[in-house]
C-alpha cells in the first residue's frame, strides 16, 4: 500500500518538523510514500515565492527522492467528477485538491494530509487519520 503525502505534510517535512519527521520514519518502515505533480507544483510555488535558492533546491531534493503519481486522463475524469458532484451539493472543493483526490483514488493510494475535514467530503478518497500524533 502506498500513502501520499499532502503538500502541508511535506511542507513539515522540509521545514524539519520533528513531529512528521517521526511520523514519516514510522509510514517507510511499512508503505510506499508518494506524492502528486500537484503537490510538487505546490512546492515549488511556494519555494519560487521566498526567492530563497535553498529554498527552490529542498523541493528538487524532495522531487528527486520520492515516487510522484502523474496527472493522466484517468485522473482527470475522477477529478472533474469530484468538482461537479461536490459543487451541485454545495460542497465546492478547490481545483487543485480535486486533482489530488482524483490522482490519490487512480493509484489507490492513502492520502496523508492535516486537511482531514477537508478531503473527507470525496467518496472513494481513503485518508490516512493520525489525528492523535498532531
Amino acid at each position: 500500500m502506498e500513502i501520499c503525502l499532502d503538500s502541508d505534510i511535506l511542507i513539515d517535512l522540509l521545514r524539519g518538523n520533528t513531529e512528521i519527521t517521526g511520523i514519516i520514519r514510522e509510514l517507510e518502515e511499512g508503505f510506499e510514500l508518494a506524492t502528486t505533480s500537484i503537490n510538487i507544483f505546490e512546492l515549488y510555488y511556494g519555494a519560487y515565492k521566498t526567492k530563497r535558492v535553498k529554498n527552490i533546491d529542498a523541493v528538487d531534493e524532495l522531487a528527486n527522492s520520492i515516487e510522484i503519481y502523474k496527472l493522466t486522463e484517468k485522473s482527470a475524469k475522477l477529478s472533474g467528477k469530484i468538482v461537479a458532484e461536490l459543487k451541485s451539493e454545495g460542497n465546492a472543493i478547490d481545483f487543485r485538491d480535486a486533482l489530488i483526490a482524483g490522482i490519490v483514488v487512480e493509484n489507490d493510494a492513502i492520502l496523508f494530509t492535516r486537511n482531514v475535514r477537508h478531503f473527507q467530503r470525496v467518496q472513494g478518497l481513503k485518508l490516512f487519520e493520525n489525528i492523535k500524533r498532531f
